[in-house]
């Protein structure tokens, strides 16, 4: 991680080492090195940044190099001793010029950035605290800048509960965002309310995820939605995109799960609107997650309504995704994409006349399973197992093959038992239910 970024070691393991001593030593995974890499990254590009008090601007520096060589301690220092040059024995903070009033109100915004490097619950909590004190010390002196810091608090606490599985820090980030959007007229501040929304449904999704209440996805679609009527695209096109692709993710989720095709269509549209307007050059990561969700959407979709057209389409954009990711850098990855074009290919099969595709489907899961082996990802293993024991199942009552239908429920049944050995859960209780359709089929074909 740290060579990917061009980061020396030493600053990383100072980021994590206190993440490390509360955590029993496990090691951090890897989503959280990278956000530690790109904080550390975007604190010393402030810190460079010019300023005209030569004092303050030699003390940044000093901060900026202890920073780089993981002393994060002496870096805290420094910028607290750059800060009390900037009041300059002041007593009423209120009575100084504007410009120095936003020097000192950036400079605890960038200890409290300093602060959020720690990966620690109580160092987030400082980095909230300062940059709660960073939003009232520039307060009325840059509006929209004092916005911006009170967004960064909300967010360090979201990020507890992101990194730490804390629902105080989401239920803490919650109620600031709230008090945040209540201060905010959409017509006049479109852009603070549709940020502030955005927040909101980002600290909404991580709540449901940690807890798997349903209630906070579902205000975390209206959060978008009302972002996005109060947003126009030209406006702050970045957050519209941020907007729009948590809108169709959230959509996508909650209509996956309930079956319900209003929200898959609401998926598909915000996930397209979204795709005719981006450059893909300038963000190829998040255009190949939107491409992804579109087809993912289109898929399950497609399926319900027997449209072939959809399957075709979200079958394409797979294909589109997978040609972009190297097999040998992310075997996993590219593998999770074949078993989903997989099961596109085993969906229309069912409504092909002709067994090719069906036999491709088959084929395609056999891709799959050359990277999810089962001694590495038994759970993937099982689940690519039996998608593939019932594309050949549909191919077998075609046919009339007893023989296939014999080998494709012994493959079912030993993807349920690879899965029971390595999960004993929802996994395992979901491939038993389908065994159990998978029996019932086989044995029509086979006495039939």
């Amino acid at each position: 991680m740290a060579g990917r970024h061009a980061l020396p070691p030493v600053a990383l393991a100072a980021m994590v080492g206190d993440w490390l001593s509360g955590s029993g030593g496990s090691a951090p995974d890897e989503a959280l090195l990278e956000r530690k890499a790109l904080d550390l990254l975007a604190l010393i590009r402030r810190l460079a940044a010019p300023i005209e008090d030569i004092e303050i601007r030699r003390l940044r520096a000093e901060a900026a190099a202890a920073l780089t060589a993981g002393r994060l301690g002496e870096a805290d220092r420094i910028l607290a001793k750059a800060e009390l040059n900037a009041i300059a024995g002041a007593s009423d903070l209120s009575a100084l010029p504007v410009e120095r009033r936003l020097l000192i109100g950036e400079n605890r915004a960038d200890r409290a950035a300093l602060s959020f490097l720690r990966a620690m619950p109580e160092a987030y909590r400082e980095a909230a605290a300062r940059y709660g004190e960073a939003s009232t010390l520039i307060g009325l002196a840059a509006i929209e800048r004092s916005r911006e810091t009170a967004l960064d608090q909300a967010r360090a606490l979201t990020r507890i509960g992101a990194d730490f599985d804390e629902r105080s820090g989401y239920d803490a980030a919650i109620a600031a965002l709230r008090r945040l959007r209540e201060g905010l007229d959409a017509l006049a501040d479109s852009v603070a309310a549709a940020a502030a929304e955005e927040a909101w449904a980002e600290a909404l999704e991580g709540l449901a995820r940690l807890t798997g209440e349903a209630a906070p996805r579902d205000e975390a679609l209206t959060r978008c939605r009302r972002g996005l009527d109060a947003l126009d695209r030209h406006e702050a096109p970045p957050l519209w995109h941020a907007l729009k692709l948590r809108h169709g993710r959230l959509a996508l989720a909650l209509g996956g799960e309930r079956q319900d095709e209003a929200l898959l269509e609401e998926a598909i549209s915000a996930f397209a609107t979204l795709l005719a307007v981006w450059d893909r050059s300038r963000d190829e990561a998040r255009w190949l997650e939107a491409e992804h969700m579109i087809s993912r959407a289109r898929t399950l979709l497609g399926s319900r309504r027997n449209d072939l057209a959809l399957l075709e389409r979200a079958f394409n954009g797979l294909n589109r995704v997978a040609q972009s990711v190297a097999r040998d850098a992310e075997p996993l990855r590219w593998a999770g994409l074949q078993d989903e074009m997989g099961r596109v290919l085993a969906a229309m099969g069912e409504r092909y006349s002709e067994p090719v595709v069906m036999e491709e489907a088959i084929a395609t899961f056999d891709t799959a399973l050359e990277e999810r082996r089962r001694e590495s990802v038994p759970l993937l293993w099982a689940e690519t197992r039996a998608a593939q024991a019932e594309a050949m199942l549909q191919l077998a009552r075609r046919g009339k093959d007893r023989e296939l239908a014999q080998r494709a429920l012994a493959q079912m049944v030993e993807a349920l038992e690879t899965a029971r050995q390595a999960d004993r859960g929802a996994a395992a209780a979901a491939l038993q239910k389908r065994l159990a359709a998978a029996g019932a089929l086989a044995t029509r074909i086979i006495s039939g």
